[in-house]
């Protein structure tokens, strides 16, 4: 059968404990997993004439150590996923392994540059520039600066950080520099530790301003009372996370319900003071419907500071989006 015709045979809760059995550092992970499984269920099988293979082999394979063996599927890592979709799966006379592991394995490999479309992005776009990631950052930052700025929004510099936060960047980069064996002069010393200290600054600033980015075309939304101003002091917080989690619910369930039980079942939304969440549906309304309130009652349920930010986005049609940042700050910042 196909790979496509295997996903179809099992229950993503019948695959997950053979995940967490085969790969037990992708236990925190299962959430992401499930939203992989159910993209590709979603997605139409592709043949790619320029792809690795048309089949996926199912084999044993045994550890660096010779000691235990493991299932393996080649090739599958790096593939369009549409055409790992049509691969035939072949396994091997001594592979003795349920639907339910071989998925396992498959997903493992098919997720191995990123569980969805902006994790492919994200970490092409960092190899692209050499895997160098001060370069990668600096310049998804700056470009998401001009944004911002002609938008009305206000970019702190470095100097108008808060102290606290200079702080940790300071700890931070003392933690991860390393100067070498060679003696270096006070100059070259200060030099290295300013261009690590820029890699973390960048790395911050990047996120931040990704997702004020990524807000801006819903706030002209009369709904909204946020403006751009108001998200630029996220760069103050803390702390910072954030996220994006598209649903990829059947054509006759609510995106919103599908997030809500991923999403509180895998616990995939980090704890912290506050959140900011913006929620993006497929269909303009003037209330949110009873899932989606849901959805955002639960994100935004025991925080200390919560606001919410609504937009559309009419090609999602019963799909949903939510891009949230969370943070830790002694004051709601917004």
């Amino acid at each position: 059968m196909t790979f496509k015709e295997l996903l179809n045979c099992v229950k993503f809760e019948d695959v997950a404990p053979h995940i967490v059995k085969m790969y037990p550092d992708m236990k925190n992970s299962l959430g992401w997993f499930n939203l992989h499984f159910d993209m590709l269920r979603h997605l139409p099988p592709v043949v790619h004439e320029d792809a690795n293979d048309k089949v996926c082999h199912i084999t044993l394979r045994n550890d660096e150590n010779g000691t235990e063996s493991y299932l393996d599927a080649f090739p599958m890592e790096g593939d369009y996923w549409e055409h790992s979709l049509t691969k035939e799966i072949i396994v091997d006379s001594d592979v003795k392994a349920t639907n339910e592991e071989l998925v396992a394995c498959c997903l493992w490999h098919t997720s191995f540059y990123g569980f969805v479309e902006k994790h492919l992005d994200e970490k092409f776009g960092e190899i692209c520039l050499g895997r160098d990631s001060y370069s990668y950052n600096k310049v998804w930052t700056m470009r998401n600066y001009g944004i911002i700025r002609k938008y009305g929004g206000t970019i702190p510099t470095i100097r108008e950080l808060s102290m606290s936060k200079k702080q940790k960047l300071t700890r931070l980069t003392k933690d991860n520099i390393w100067y070498g064996s060679n003696r270096l002069n006070k100059s070259k010393r200060k030099r290295m530790f300013r261009q690590e200290f820029m890699v973390h600054y960048y790395e911050r600033m990047a996120h931040i301003s990704e997702f004020i980015v990524q807000a801006i075309p819903a706030l002209d939304n009369g709904k909204n009372y946020l403006t751009t101003e108001q998200l630029c002091e996220l760069f103050q917080s803390e702390n910072f996370c954030s996220e994006e989690i598209m649903s990829f619910a059947d054509d006759n369930e609510s995106g919103a319900n599908y997030l809500m039980n991923i999403i509180s079942r895998y616990d995939m939304v980090q704890r912290m003071d506050g959140i900011v969440v913006c929620l993006i549906t497929g269909t303009r309304h003037e209330v949110l419907s009873d899932n989606e309130q849901r959805l955002c009652n639960y994100l935004t349920e025991g925080r200390k500071h919560s606001d919410l930010i609504i937009g559309v986005d009419t090609s999602l049609g019963n799909q949903v989006i939510i891009r949230y940042a969370a943070y830790n700050s002694k004051t709601n910042i917004i």
